[in-house]
C-alpha cells in the first residue's frame, strides 16, 4: 500500500529537479549561470505557466498539506546547506587585503538604497498602502527590502562564474554578508514592529546582541573545537561533523529568531580555514549542493505566485529601477572610493543588486500583516527574480576573463 502525500512529494520534487537541471543546463550553454535557468524552471513549472496552462496538475502537485510540508523541509536544508558552502569557501585573507573596499562598499551599498525605498515608500499612492495611516511603516520596510542582497542568490552566481575564491568574490560576498546581517537584525526588528504597528529600541538591541554573540561563539568557541573534532576523525567523518554542526548552529539560530541560514554560515566560517578538513570532503558537499539542494531551492522561489493576475506594470518598473540604480550605484561608489577600478566596481554593484529568497521572506511577512497589498507584492518579488537573473549575465560582461565553474 503506497503512501500518496510521500507520492506526491517524490514526484514533485522530481519534477522541481529535473527542469532547474535542464533549464540550468540551458542557461550555462547560453553563457549565463545555471541559477538563471533554475529560477526560470520555477515560472515554468509554478503557478505562472502550468498552473495557468494546466491547473488540475499544478494544484495536485504542488497542493497544500504533507507532501508540501516535506519539500519546504528539503528547501530549507538546501538553503542552510549553500551557507555552509559559502562560509567554508570564505577567503578570510583576501577581506583583510580589501578592507578599504569592504567598508566603503557595505557602508553605501546598504545607506543608499535604504534612503530610495524609504523615499520611495513615502511617494507611492494610498492606493498601494492597506493601511495608509501606517506609511512610515511601509517606507521603513522598503527601504530594509532594498538595502539587503541576496546572499544564497549571490553565493551560488559566485560559484557559477568560479569567482568564490578570488578577491573580486571576496568582496561580493564579504558585502553581502555584512548587509544581510543588518538584514536580519531589522528583520527581527520588524517582525515586532509589524505586530505592534511601530518599530521599538528594544527589538533592535536584542537582535544586535543575538547577532554578535552568535557570531562571536562561532569564530571563538566552535572555530577550535571542531579542528580538534577533526583532526581526531578519519577523512571519510570529516562530512559528516560539518553537516551535524550546521544543522544544530542552525537549528540554534532558527530558535533565537534569526534566519536558519545564519546557523549554516556561521559553521562553515569557523571550518573553513581548517587545515584538517579534507578536500575531498568539501568537493564532495559543494557537487551534493549545487546538483542536487539548490536548484530545487531557486526553482521553488517563482512557484507558488501567479505574476498575471496581480501585475501592475507600472509599480513593477519603478520598484525594479529603484533597487536596481539604488543598489548597483551605492555599491559601484563605494568599491571606486575603495580602490577598485570603474569595470571591477560596476561589477560588484550588480553582483550586490541580486535579491532573492529574503527578499520574498520579507515581501510575504509584509502581505500577511498588511502592510503591503498584493499589486506590491508581486512588484517586490518579480525585482528580486530579475536583479537574481540580471547579476550574473552582467558580471560575465564586465569582467570578460570569468570562467564557469563546471
Amino acid at each position: 500500500m503506497h503512501d500518496p502525500q510521500l507520492l506526491i512529494f517524490l514526484l514533485s520534487l522530481a519534477v522541481l529537479l529535473g527542469a532547474a537541471c535542464i533549464l540550468g543546463a540551458i542557461a550555462t550553454r547560453i553563457g549565463c549561470p545555471a541559477v538563471v535557468g533554475e529560477i526560470a524552471a520555477g515560472l515554468l513549472v509554478g503557478k505562472t505557466v502550468l498552473g495557468r496552462c494546466w491547473p488540475d496538475a499544478f494544484t495536485w502537485l504542488f497542493r497544500d498539506g504533507p507532501a508540501a510540508t516535506m519539500l519546504h523541509g528539503y528547501k530549507s536544508l538546501a538553503i542552510v546547506l549553500l551557507m555552509v558552502v559559502a562560509g567554508l569557501e570564505m577567503n578570510t585573507a583576501a577581506m583583510r587585503r580589501i578592507g578599504k573596499a569592504l567598508a566603503w562598499t557595505a557602508l553605501l551599498g546598504a545607506a543608499i538604497p535604504f534612503v530610495l525605498g524609504y523615499a520611495l515608500g513615502q511617494g507611492v499612492p494610498d492606493a498601494y498602502l492597506t493601511h495608509p495611516s501606517q506609511r512610515g511603516l511601509l517606507a521603513v520596510f522598503l527601504g530594509i527590502a532594498l538595502a539587503i542582497s541576496a546572499l544564497p542568490v549571490i553565493t551560488r552566481t559566485l560559484l557559477d562564474l568560479g569567482l568564490l575564491k578570488t578577491e573580486f568574490g571576496a568582496l561580493v560576498l564579504s558585502v553581502a554578508i555584512l548587509n544581510d546581517i543588518v538584514g536580519w537584525v531589522a528583520f527581527s526588528a520588524l517582525v515586532g514592529a509589524m505586530t505592534s504597528g511601530a518599530i521599538h529600541g528594544g527589538d533592535v538591541a536584542f537582535a544586535v546582541a543575538v547577532t554578535t554573540g552568535c557570531l562571536a561563539l562561532a569564530l571563538i568557541v566552535l572555530r577550535p573545537v571542531a579542528d580538534r573534532w577533526l583532526r581526531a576523525t578519519s577523512g571519510e567523518a570529516a562530512l559528516s561533523i560539518v553537516l551535524v554542526l550546521a544543522l544544530l548552529a542552525a537549528t540554534a539560530t532558527e530558535l533565537l529568531g534569526l534566519h536558519a541560514v545564519f546557523g549554516g554560515f556561521l559553521v562553515g566560517l569557523a571550518i573553513g580555514g581548517s587545515p584538517n578538513l579534507p578536500a575531498q570532503a568539501r568537493r564532495v558537499l559543494e557537487l551534493a549542493v549545487t546538483r542536487l539542494f539548490t536548484p530545487v531551492f531557486f526553482a521553488a522561489m517563482a512557484l507558488r505566485y501567479d505574476f498575471i493576475d496581480q501585475l501592475d506594470p507600472g509599480l513593477v518598473v519603478a520598484v525594479t529601477a529603484v533597487a536596481m540604480i539604488s543598489k548597483i550605484a551605492g555599491s559601484a561608489l563605494g568599491a571606486r572610493l575603495g580602490g577598485l577600478a570603474a569595470r571591477e566596481a560596476l561589477a560588484v554593484g550588480f553582483g550586490l543588486s541580486s535579491r532573492g529568497a529574503m527578499e520574498i521572506i520579507l515581501a510575504t511577512l509584509a502581505l500577511e500583516a498588511k502592510i503591503i497589498g498584493e499589486p506590491m507584492f508581486v512588484a517586490l518579488v518579480l525585482m528580486a527574480l530579475t536583479t537574481s537573473i540580471v547579476a550574473g549575465p552582467m558580471i560575465r560582461r564586465l569582467l570578460p576573463t570569468v570562467r564557469d565553474a563546471r
